[in-house]
């Protein structure tokens, strides 16, 4: 169930990241919109990494490392 609350949570930041770089792409602000977009890759990556990280812990468990 976590899985899907991921993709739910990662495709929420992408929908408001791709909104808001197209209204401040509207308003002729391209730099803050890159900037936009660049935080919400930053917010997803961050959101994967944990996922990953609880994903290493638990190999690290099951093998006793």
């Amino acid at each position: 169930m976590a899985n899907i609350d991921l993709i739910m949570k990662l495709a929420g930041v992408g929908i408001l990241v791709t909104v808001t770089y197209s209204v401040l792409e509207r308003l002729d602000r391209k730099e803050w919109g890159q900037l936009v977009a660049l935080a919400g890759i930053a917010i997803g990556f961050l959101m994967v990494l944990r996922e990953v990280s609880q994903l290493f812990q638990t190999v690290r468990t099951l093998f006793n490392l």
